[in-house]
């Protein structure tokens, strides 16, 4: 790797451990065990009594380490990646050369001229390459800001919150998930059933386990 791409590798990888560190410590292990008080007559009350403790986790608790199996890279403005001929094209340094692609940046052309882009992560998903650019932009008057909240939004994490004095949430994408799967497993079903009834079925069904992840998430 080159200087720049492996100093953003371990931002990358230290980034993800401190995201499974909060998720873990918000989320204690819970336990239930036995209660027996001395004074209890048992030939009177058989009824068994529990007390729950919560066990606070840290990264000791994960079983394997964290696996990237999508491509994906952090590239740093004006070094990794730049916009060049009038905005018309972008400028990518990869692993062999500095290659220059068309892309798609419909309804967001207004970003290039009146923010300030940042450091930019380029993923694939569904044989498609997706460059995400971090972008700010100052403001003056601020009289009557009184709390600024941050929003991340994702499929294993449908939404990550983050304010200014640190507060984190975590809102979880299980459910769409579990919904997305039911769709996508029964449409496979009727598929290979191939009859007359099936075939109405999938047309009543239409694309619910994409809506269920893409549009339910967007």
């Amino acid at each position: 790797l080159k200087a720049q791409l492996a100093q953003s590798v371990s931002r990358t990888v230290t980034a993800r451990y401190k995201t499974i560190r909060k998720q873990m410590q918000t989320n204690p292990y819970a336990c239930k065990y036995e209660v027996t008080p001395k004074n209890l007559d048992k030939t009177k009350s058989k009824k068994k009594k529990f007390k729950t403790v919560y066990v606070s986790r840290n990264l000791d608790w994960l079983q394997k380490p964290v696996q990237f199996n999508r491509p994906q890279a952090d590239l740093v403005r004006n070094r990794d990646y730049s916009f060049v001929e009038n905005c018309n094209k972008l400028s990518i340094n990869t692993l062999n050369k500095r290659v220059k692609v068309d892309f798609s940046i419909k309804g967001f052309e207004h970003y290039l001229d009146d923010y300030k882009l940042g450091t930019a992560k380029l993923v694939k998903s569904n044989g498609k390459w997706f460059l995400h650019v971090g972008a700010t932009k100052t403001v003056e008057d601020l009289s009557d800001v009184k709390h600024v909240v941050g929003i991340d939004r994702g499929l294993r994490q449908l939404m990550v919150t983050y304010d200014e004095d640190g507060q984190t949430a975590f809102y979880s994408g299980k459910t769409a998930r579990r919904k997305r799967d039911h769709y996508s497993d029964l449409r496979a079903s009727l598929q290979r059933r191939n009859t007359k009834s099936s075939r109405r079925r999938l047309r009543r069904i239409g694309n619910k386990e994409n809506r269920w992840m893409t549009d339910y998430n967007h």
